[in-house]
């Protein structure tokens, strides 16, 4: 018994000997060539090599992705400010543009002509809408610059823009002809007429009553002296037009373009508004008048 029990404990004293060994040589090679924390740290590269290739793969375009978007964030803040300068160049082109259509309206105004010369005139720039709703329009120019309620307003051209309608002492409210109630007293040739707006259009009717012509088309229509000076461009016939009995009715086209005016011409007219008025509001008697505009003579009191 004694000997079947030492055998069956040799081999497995064998085999753990020799599994020992081998341990034992594999450590001394290991240790001639680097020492034991040289095997050690060989060891951890070894089992962390696969786990930094795998946080690699991972990590470098997470990376990349926030680069990317600190880029894109860059590039719009660039955006953004070049927008604003280009925006603020845009602005100053524009009002550049601006001035030197003032300017060029300026100089013509030294060029232009009225049969009145003495007829006081001042320019004003036009500043904006009175009502968004509507086409009167405010010029910088008021009671302290001479401009009063009823004054007739021009382009650089010289052609008929409307009348101011209010006036304070720094700004007036025009109102254009193609939006005005009043009517113009007009000619086209020899024939006179009353110009009107057309509600909702740019154009105006010309109605003739003691009509003995037809008018063309491209014919001139021209104030009268009333609430204009004589001979003011106001527009042009669109197309041609016979009288029906004694009546004719024709389309105008005005030639000026309310939405383009930048700077108008006020007229001091009439030249003497107190004058003026007086003669409008100061009636005559019948019994006083006589034919020709004379003044019969005074009766004496004696008789």
């Amino acid at each position: 018994m004694t000997s079947v029990d030492r055998s069956s404990r040799t081999l497995p004293t064998f085999i753990t000997l020799v599994v020992v060994a081998v341990l034992l040589m594999t450590f001394d090679v290991r240790f001639q060539g680097e020492g034991v924390v040289g095997v050690i740290r060989g060891g951890t590269q070894t089992l962390l090599s696969p786990l930094q290739r795998a946080a690699t793969v991972v990590v470098d375009p997470v990376a990349d992705f926030l680069d990317g978007l600190s880029d894109i964030t860059s590039l719009r803040e660039n955006n953004d400010a070049l927008r604003a300068e280009l925006a603020e160049a845009q602005a100053a082109l524009a009002e550049a543009g601006d001035d030197l259509a003032r300017l060029e309206t300026l100089e013509r105004l030294y060029d232009l002509d009225l049969d009145e010369t003495e007829v006081a005139r001042t320019p004003a720039n036009v500043i904006g809408r009175a009502d968004q709703f509507d086409l009167a329009f405010q010029v910088d120019k008021g009671t302290n610059d001479g401009i009063l309620e009823g004054q007739p307003v021009i382009d650089a051209f010289g052609f008929v823009v409307g009348t101011v309608s209010a006036a304070s002492p720094n700004t007036a409210i025009v109102v254009p002809i193609i939006a005005s109630r009043n009517q113009v007293t007009v000619l086209v040739g020899s024939q006179t007429g009353l110009l009107e707006a057309s509600p909702g259009s740019n154009e105006m009717t010309l109605h003739i009553f003691d009509a003995r012509d037809p008018v063309r088309a491209g014919d001139q229509v021209v104030t009268a002296a009333s609430t204009f000076p004589a001979g003011l461009a106001v527009g042009e016939v669109t197309d041609d037009a016979r009288p029906e009995s004694t009546a004719l009715q024709a389309t105008v086209r005005p030639f000026v373009d309310v939405d383009s005016l930048r700077v108008v011409v006020v007229l001091a007219w009439p030249p003497d508004p107190t004058a003026a008025t007086t003669t409008t509001t100061t009636t005559t008697p019948p019994s006083t008048s006589v034919p020709g505009g004379s003044t019969p003579p005074e009766t004496g009191g004696d008789g």
